[in-house]
């Protein structure tokens, strides 16, 4: 029998329907303010990766609040890395 590593989780219909708003306040914001601007971000596995965090915060005792302030600050973080990164790297040439 397979075993996995991570403890997995169920969402019913309900949940899912809960968590569906916050994916798309978090989406909407984060595009406005142009973090997905940058190459490094394809729509599609950006869109992966932020409903892997929706479900793996939901998992947790946050609020919903809390999980789309800690969403948005890990996407703006990651964005902030990248663009000074490629600052960076165009003063090294």
């Amino acid at each position: 029998m397979a075993r996995f590593s991570q403890p997995r989780s169920a969402f019913g219909p309900e949940a899912l329907a809960q968590l569906k708003p916050i994916f798309d306040d978090v989406w909407k914001e984060l595009v406005s303010e142009g973090v997905f601007e940058l190459p490094a971000f394809d729509e599609r596995s950006t869109r992966t990766r932020l409903a892997y965090k929706v479900l793996t915060f939901a998992n947790a005792d946050w609020t919903e609040i809390q999980m789309r302030q800690l969403i948005l600050r890990a996407f703006r973080n990651e964005a902030a890395r990248l663009q000074r990164a490629k600052r960076a790297s165009g003063r090294r040439r």
